[in-house]
């Protein structure tokens, strides 16, 4: 895993997987969005209204990820 950051103020969970080349963002009903390549490879997922997501100790986790 490349990076992971939780920007508070958004309520946003960023989890980059890699460095290949983003080519296109794949929005799902559920509130997360997928970058993958041209290939079809996952580049990075995005949680939007992430403290709604996760609760307990996962919330604590995400929390504690470094902000942007």
């Amino acid at each position: 895993m490349k990076e992971t950051w939780y920007d508070k103020e958004a309520d946003v969970l960023n989890i980059e997987l890699n460095d290949e080349e983003y080519w296109k963002s794949l929005e799902l009903p559920n509130g997360m969005v997928i970058d993958i390549t041209k290939e079809g490879n996952i580049t990075s997922i995005e949680i939007l209204n992430a403290s709604k997501v996760f609760f307990g100790d996962a919330k604590k986790v995400i929390e504690s990820a470094s902000s942007e």
